[in-house]
């Protein structure tokens, strides 16, 4: 499965839930079937350039926001200290020793 895809679909259906709305909610509101927000939601199509205005426009978010990729583990593991770094690491060492 192609990676942009998916984060597309991540950021939709994040954005989609946010304001509380079902995906068949979102499908009519844009003029598509229910199953074209799933599939586009589990990384399966990409969206076609007119389709994410009309996202963007009935969800009131900018096109940006869906193809931002920031990845927020990465964000979150960053923001870590070095102790608790070396606690993760030492976790991870743990599991691998029990595989």
């Amino acid at each position: 499965m192609n990676n942009a895809k998916k984060k597309i679909g991540n950021n939709l259906k994040k954005i989609r839930l946010e304001k509380g709305l079902k995906q068949s909610e979102l499908a009519e509101l844009v003029g598509v079937e229910d199953k074209t927000i799933s599939r586009i939601e589990v990384g399966g199509n990409y969206p076609s350039m007119d389709l994410l205005v009309r996202l963007s426009e009935a969800l009131n978010c900018d096109l940006v926001d869906f193809v931002n990729f920031s990845d927020k583990i990465i964000d979150s593991i960053n923001e870590l200290s070095k102790d608790d770094l070396k606690v993760i690491e030492k976790f991870i060492s743990l599991l691998k020793s029990k595989m």
